[in-house]
């Protein structure tokens, strides 16, 4: 896997032919040196540079808000992946929660390659480490996920840390937090 600009901020090949980056990573000369033949341009709130008109270029308008319904470009993502799996590039604003978001769908819906979506998130976050979809999108991919295979592999919570005021979140942030909050050491004043 490739990674393009500062650690984990450029854009990533998290998967053979998948990119996933911000908005400002997408540039005509990275596109070109890395044979990516389709963008999806997930953010309304950034304007596309422009590109070659070989490149086809599918543009969003998603906000990064947890009612946001972003299920309804699943079956455009998994398709769009298919039939250009040789280089596609998904973006928004910052990388880590659109972008993030369909790029799981690539993953969990190519007959090649049919990842759950616990192991399609912690492949494209260990080559990307800032991803973090918005729990709405995580609802909406376990949602998918139970369509496509029967069976979810991750689970909306309760977090015992509050601060969530009582929203659900994925199980697979709540194992990673604890992992972090295990490791904190308190100094009391």
């Amino acid at each position: 896997m490739t990674e393009l600009g500062r650690s984990g901020l450029g854009l990533s090949e998290v998967w053979s032919g998948l990119w996933v980056g911000s908005a400002k990573t997408v540039t005509t000369q990275t596109f070109t040196k890395n044979r990516i033949s389709a963008l999806v341009w997930a953010t309304p709130e950034v304007t596309p540079p422009l590109l070659p008109e070989d490149i086809n270029v599918v543009k969003l308008d998603l906000k990064d808000h947890p009612k946001e319904d972003i299920s309804y470009h699943f079956p455009m993502m998994a398709d769009l992946f298919k039939k250009n799996q040789d280089g596609v590039a998904v973006v928004c604003k910052a990388g880590v929660s659109r972008s993030v978001t369909l790029a799981c769908v690539a993953l969990m819906t190519h007959p090649d390659i049919h990842l759950t979506l616990r192991a399609a998130f912690l492949t494209i976050q260990k080559v990307r480490p800032i991803v973090r979809p918005n729990h709405g999108f995580f609802a909406q991919l376990i949602k998918y996920e139970v369509e496509l295979q029967g069976t979810a592999s991750v689970e909306m919570k309760e977090s015992p840390y509050d601060g969530n005021n009582g929203e659900l979140i994925p199980d697979i942030y709540l194992e990673q937090l604890k992992h972090q909050v295990g490791r904190l050491h308190f100094i009391p004043i």
